[in-house]
């Protein structure tokens, strides 16, 4: 997963996370790199709405793709 972590310097700064490891291990980690956190940004891969069931999309279920 890709994750963009803005720092209050005004750096900015793209990790490659895995998918395994803690939101609070992550944050961290980040603050030992580049100092105090002023925003992080996560990005998921985008899916297609024909990848969804009826059912799942009336009732705003979302699957995250299986682990590889």
């Amino acid at each position: 997963m890709k994750i963009l972590v803005n720092f209050k310097s005004g750096f900015k700064q793209i990790f490659i996370v895995p998918k395994s490891m803690l939101a609070v291990e992550f944050r961290n980690m980040a603050k030992e790199i580049g100092g105090k956190i002023d925003s992080i940004e996560f990005s998921l891969p985008t899916r297609r709405p024909s990848n969804f069931t009826r059912s799942e999309l009336s009732e705003g279920i979302i699957r995250l793709p299986d682990k590889r």
